[in-house]
Order: C-alpha cells, then sequence, then structure tokens
C-alpha cells in the first residue's frame, strides 16, 4: 500500500529536560485522544490541549499530526524490537517446546502490560492509511516462531504450524489488552497461553 507523501519525521529531537517533557505529554495525549475519540477526534490543536501545551510548541517539534503518530509508532516499534532480540537469546537456550514458548509468550505480555494504552490505539484506532512506519517487529516475530520449529521435527508443516500459533496468540493478548488489560498481570495467562501453544504444536508431533 502506498504511503500518504506527508512530512512524518520530527522537526528537531528534545535536548532539555523541559523539551522531553512536552514531547511525552504529546505522546500521552494522542493516545488518550486516539483511545477516547479515535483518529476523527485527533488534530493538533486537540494533541496541544490535552497535553497542556501551547500550540506553537507542538510545532516546534511536529509539523503535523501524522509526525506525532509517526513518532508513537516508532517509540512502540522500538521498544518491541530490544525485547524481542533479548528473548531470542534466550530462546535459544530452551531445552523443550514449552519453556521457549513460555519466553516468547512472556515477552509478548510484559510488552502490552508496558503500554496497554498505546498497542490498542495503535492496533484499533489508526487507519491502515495512516500506518506510516512499516512494523520491523514482524520479521522479528516471525523469526522467534522459527526458533520454534526445531522442537517439533515430526510436524508435517512446522512453518504453517508455528504461523498459526503466532497469529492464535498475538490475537488473543490483543484481546485480553483491549477488553481485560487486568489479565495481563496474572501470571496464569503465561501458563494457560502456553499450554494452549504446546498442545497443539505437539497434538501434530507424532
Amino acid at each position: 500500500m502506498a504511503k500518504p507523501n506527508l512530512m512524518t519525521k520530527p522537526r528537531k529531537q528534545p535536548l532539555q529536560a523541559r523539551s522531553r517533557a512536552t514531547v511525552e505529554a504529546i505522546m500521552q495525549a494522542s493516545t488518550y485522544i486516539l483511545n477516547e475519540s479515535g483518529w476523527g477526534g485527533l488534530n493538533t490543536n486537540a494533541i496541544a490541549a490535552r497535553a497542556g501545551v501551547n500550540i506553537a510548541s507542538l510545532y516546534q517539534f511536529f509539523p503535523n499530526k501524522q509526525a506525532v503518530i509517526a513518532e508513537l509508532q516508532r517509540r512502540h516499534a522500538a521498544s518491541m524490537h530490544d525485547d524481542m532480540r533479548n528473548a531470542m537469546l534466550r530462546m535459544s537456550q530452551q531445552p523443550t517446546l514449552r519453556s521457549a514458548l513460555e519466553v516468547v509468550i512472556d515477552m509478548v505480555i510484559q510488552e502490552h502490560r508496558k503500554a496497554p494504552d498505546m498497542h490498542k490505539a495503535i492496533a484499533e484506532e489508526l487507519p491502515l492509511s495512516q500506518c506510516i512506519i512499516e512494523d520491523s517487529n514482524k520479521g522479528i516475530l516471525e523469526s522467534m516462531m522459527h526458533a520454534l520449529q526445531p522442537f517439533m521435527k515430526n510436524v508435517p508443516d512446522p512453518e504453517l504450524a508455528t504461523y498459526m500459533v503466532g497469529i492464535s496468540i498475538k490475537a488473543i493478548i490483543h484481546q485480553v489488552t483491549n477488553e481485560k488489560p487486568a489479565l495481563l498481570d496474572e501470571p496464569s495467562l503465561v501458563s494457560e497461553l502456553v499450554t494452549l501453544a504446546e498442545r497443539f504444536l505437539l497434538r501434530q508431533d507424532k
């Protein structure tokens, strides 16, 4: 899909503590508005008002609302990218399918627990035409699911099996984040999701 031809890079990076606080307030305000009013209710005036900053202060850093959202998506992607790389290292040290699944599922839950409002805003409220930054986490998550395949040597199609598990787990965690975010703090959520994935994968391993 072609991306809109818009200026989506910040005008400048915040260097001073006050400037960083301003940008952080803008990010939080944008997330709040997306969740409360959707894309249609988001504009730079609304963001500035919610953030408690002057509109001129917002324009010092961002030329338009698309640039604000691009920064929100960039932060989201960078956070998950670092966590996924660390999880990949831990997965390579696991002796069983269950322990490997625990690593990847716990990582995804922990990431959603950090900022459930941001996840909901990006996944639910942004129109596809405004997904300016390609989700760089997709390839890493696929690599993590691929790392599970050595545990399923007798599965007829390990790639398809891990793909189905991956999208299923992501869908469940996403729904939990949107509807019952308190469950993200329940240790049993990891255990139940691991059991769900493990039984599906080992069911084929005959």
